[in-house]
């Protein structure tokens, strides 16, 4: 069972599960029923807040595939997902928003729920950008995540810039920080850097990452043995030596 508040005023529906036995097809009718009735006179909701200290999973597979419907139905209309809960599983949300790709997603506190909700309710605007970084070798891509980024940031800069430098050298390298003004990806954002790294995992040297941020580190630990590039992971106080070893033949 689950608790859906919509508040109509900010644009969004507050989304919190009632029961430790699972989700129900009938919770995913509720759901779709209110978001619906909300945008028969709006263009979009502005946000979905998801409050849950666990995922407490599905009762059947009616309920799943209910699940997924509502995801395929909605995601198009649905701005932002926020994920309130101190569960790690619940922040990666791999089974609730990994499917909204053209929504903002962000996780917070148990506690900040209300941040969650001002968040959720406020305005789209792009917040994140590609900062691009200087000082480096000419077969080097070396940038700065700030904020939000989003698939625009990746479509408008990374994407364009990449494309350009392979043009003018067999093999390139890449420094990508993701320092302490990084707020989050967008699923889109998300889906566009492992589109990236798939067409060009062929035409990096070298991959640098520098970034504090646990899950970040740990991934890409997981998959560097896959990649042909030589890759390796630093602190962001480690960046001057991120710098020298990327710009090292």
């Amino acid at each position: 069972m689950i608790k859906v508040d919509l508040k109509e005023a900010d644009g969004i529906a507050v989304v919190r599960p009632q029961s430790m036995t699972g989700l129900t097809e009938e919770d995913f009718k509720k759901l779709k029923d209110t978001v619906d009735g909300y945008l028969k006179d709006h263009d979009a909701l502005r946000g979905l807040v998801i409050v849950a200290d666990h995922f407490p999973g599905w009762t059947d597979f009616k309920a799943f595939t209910s699940h997924f419907e509502f995801i395929r139905d909605h995601q198009k209309h649905i701005g932002k997902v926020a994920v309130v809960s101190d569960s790690p599983f619940m922040s990666a949300a791999p089974h609730l928003i990994d499917h909204f790709v053209s929504a903002k997603v962000r996780t917070f506190g148990a506690g900040d729920q209300d941040e969650a909700e001002t968040w959720a309710a406020a305005e789209d605007s792009r917040t994140g950008r590609f900062e691009i970084l200087d000082g480096y070798p000419d077969d080097v891509i070396a940038f700065r995540a700030e904020g939000d980024i989003s698939r625009e940031d990746y479509e408008e800069t990374l994407i364009p810039l990449a494309q350009e430098k392979i043009k003018t050298h067999k093999k390139i390298k890449l420094l990508y920080w993701i320092g302490e003004g990084f707020k989050s990806f967008s699923a889109g954002a998300m889906w566009d850097d492992a589109r990236f790294g798939l067409t060009h995992l062929s035409d990096f040297s070298k991959v640098a990452v520098v970034s504090d941020v646990d899950w970040v580190r740990t991934s890409v630990k997981v998959f560097a043995p896959l990649m042909p590039a030589a890759v390796q992971v630093f602190h962001n106080t480690e960046i001057d030596d991120a710098k020298q070893w990327i710009s090292e033949d």
